[in-house]
C-alpha cells in the first residue's frame, strides 16, 4: 500500500506512520486499517466490514462521516464517538485482518469476549482443600502473559507448594483499571493445582512492553516463550489458555517451536470464545487437545468430586452436556471441560473491572473479592482437562510418552 510512509512495528503500530499527509496513531500496514482516536482509516475494499465491525459493537453509521483520502485507495471513517485507541484495537481485533505475527491474547472479539471479567464468591461456597497425592510426579508448564506472587496474593498453602515462577509481576494496583483478564495466569495455575496438588507448575511469561496493544502479543514472542519453558525444563504437560491466528491462519513460528515435543509432551489449548468454528491455533492443530466449554456452571456440575468426568469430547457428551453458545466448536474443540464459574484463588480486596463481553456491554465494576474468584472462558475450561489428566497420570514415575497420549481421551 504506497500510502503508507513512516516506521512500523507489528505490535506498537507504526508510529510516526503517516497517510497521504494525514499522521496514524496505529496502522496494520498491507492488509488492514490504521486509525487514530475517533478516526479510521480503511482500504476501500475493506470499509463493508469495517462498517459490519462497526455496527456490532453498537457504533452505528448515524454521526458517521465517510470520505476517500485522495487517490490512495483509502476510507476515512470519522465516527461519532470518541473511543481511545486502544480500546478499539482490542475491539475490532477480532474481526479486522492482521499483520503477518500478529496475534489478540487473549484476544477479545466483536461476537465473544476474552474472559469474562471474575466474579466474587464467597470462599465458604467452595471445596478448598483438594485431595494429597493427585498429580504426582507430573510437571505441567503455563505460558501466559504474566503471573503475580501467589505467596503475596495471599494464596492457599497448596497453591503455592509446587510453583515455580519464570518471573514475577506487581500485585494488581486497586487505584486502577482493570482488564477483564485481570489475573488470568494466576487463576490457571489455581485451578491446575486444585485438580492436580501435587503436581509442579512450571511458567513461562511471554515478553511484552509498555507500548504494547492490551492483551497483545505475536506470533514470535509466543514461539519464544515456549521454546524457553520446554527446553528448560521437562514438562509432561503444557497448557496454553489462549489462541488466535495471524494474517496466514497458523502461526509458524509457534508450530514449529512445539513440532519436535508433540511425541514426548501433551498440549492442550483453549478453543476460543467466539462461538464459531473459527481457524484457532494452536487449538486447531491435530497434535494439540483443543477445548471448549460447556454450558452449565462448573460448581453446578460437582467442582472436585465429579468435575473429571465432564472432561470429554463434545460428541460423546449428546444428551448430558452443550456446548456455551460462545464456546468456539468444530476442530477447535477436541474435548469439552465446564468453564462457566470456574473457582479460583485470586485477591483480596476491591478492584475495578473492565467488561469482557462486547455484545452487552456492561462498563467498569468495582468487585469486592474476599480472596477467591470465578472465572469463565475456554482458558479456564482448558486448565480443568489438563488438570484432571495430571491428577489421573500421577504416581510413583513419571508419565511414559506412551500414558501421555492416551490420557486425554480415556
Amino acid at each position: 500500500m504506497g500510502a503508507f510512509a513512516g516506521t512500523g512495528d507489528l505490535l506498537k503500530g507504526g508510529r510516526g506512520a503517516t497517510i497521504a499527509g494525514i499522521p496514524v496513531v496505529h496502522s496494520r500496514r498491507d492488509c488492514g486499517f490504521y486509525y487514530q482516536r475517533g478516526v479510521l482509516m480503511v482500504p476501500n475494499e475493506s470499509l463493508d466490514e469495517l462498517l459490519t465491525a462497526l455496527g456490532r459493537l453498537g457504533i452505528g453509521q448515524k454521526g458517521t462521516s465517510i470520505e476517500a483520502v485522495g487517490r490512495t485507495g483509502i476510507t476515512q471513517v470519522r465516527l461519532s464517538v470518541n473511543r481511545a485507541t486502544d480500546v478499539l484495537i482490542e475491539q475490532l481485533g477480532g474481526t479486522i485482518p492482521v499483520e503477518p505475527g500478529y496475534i489478540l491474547f487473549p484476544s477479545t472479539h466483536v461476537k465473544g469476549f476474552a474472559a469474562r471479567r471474575p466474579a466474587a464468591v464467597r470462599p465458604s461456597t467452595i471445596p478448598t482443600n483438594p485431595r494429597r497425592g493427585k498429580g504426582d510426579n507430573v510437571n505441567i508448564g503455563v505460558v501466559d502473559l504474566g503471573f503475580f506472587s501467589p505467596e503475596k496474593a495471599g494464596h492457599p498453602d497448596w497453591a503455592i507448594r509446587g510453583v515455580v515462577l519464570d518471573r514475577e509481576m506487581p500485585l494488581p494496583d486497586p487505584a486502577a483499571t482493570h482488564p477483564p483478564y485481570i489475573g488470568h495466569g494466576n487463576a490457571i495455575i489455581g485451578i491446575l493445582k486444585q485438580l492436580a496438588p501435587a503436581a509442579t507448575v512450571y511458567t513461562s511469561t511471554i515478553e511484552s512492553t509498555p507500548t504494547d496493544a492490551p492483551g497483545g502479543t505475536s506470533d514470535r514472542r509466543l514461539g519464544e516463550a515456549i521454546e524457553k519453558l520446554l527446553s528448560r525444563h521437562r514438562i509432561h504437560i503444557l497448557v496454553i489458555p489462549f489462541g488466535g491466528s495471524t494474517r496466514h491462519g497458523l502461526m509458524p513460528v509457534t508450530e514449529r517451536v512445539l513440532q519436535p515435543h508433540f511425541d514426548s509432551t501433551l498440549m492442550f489449548a483453549s478453543a476460543g470464545n467466539d462461538g464459531i468454528d473459527p481457524t484457532m491455533y494452536p487449538a486447531v492443530d491435530p497434535d494439540v487437545v483443543g477445548t471448549g466449554s460447556w454450558r452449565r456452571r462448573t460448581l453446578d456440575l460437582g467442582w472436585l468430586e465429579r468435575v473429571c468426568s465432564t472432561v470429554m469430547s463434545p460428541l460423546n457428551a449428546i444428551g448430558r452436556h452443550d456446548l456455551a453458545g460462545w464456546s468456539n466448536q468444530g476442530i477447535a474443540a477436541q474435548l469439552g471441560a465446564p468453564g462457566v464459574s470456574v473457582p479460583a484463588p485470586f485477591l483480596e480486596g476491591t478492584y475495578k473491572i473492565g467488561s469482557g463481553t462486547l455484545d452487552r456491554p456492561e462498563g467498569d465494576k468495582t468487585v469486592r473479592f474476599d480472596g477467591w474468584g470465578l472465572f469463565t472462558g475456554t482458558s479456564f475450561a482448558v486448565a480443568i482437562a489438563a488438570g484432571c489428566v495430571a491428577g489421573d497420570l500421577g504416581g510413583k514415575c513419571a508419565p511414559s510418552p506412551e500414558e501421555l497420549a492416551t490420557a486425554a481421551f480415556r
